[in-house]
């Protein structure tokens, strides 16, 4: 079940993006609520932000590069 979610995602460009931009914003603030304050919050949010397109350019089910 959960492949098949994962294969509608991929398939979905909107879906993809909504996942990966995401990402960066609940690790602010998870982190937050978990009592980390800092700056570093911000680099570990900007790699996570950079590897999460690069991988959803990797994982892109048409074969064909987002941008």
């Amino acid at each position: 079940m959960l492949g098949k979610i994962w294969d509608s995602v991929r398939s979905n460009h909107i879906a993809m993006m909504a996942v990966c931009c995401m990402l960066p914003v609940l690790i602010i603030v998870g982190l937050g609520f978990a009592g980390f304050s800092g700056g570093w919050i911000y680099a570990i949010a900007i790699v996570a932000c950079i590897g999460s397109h690069l991988a959803m350019m990797a994982t892109s089910k048409d074969g064909k590069a987002c941008h």
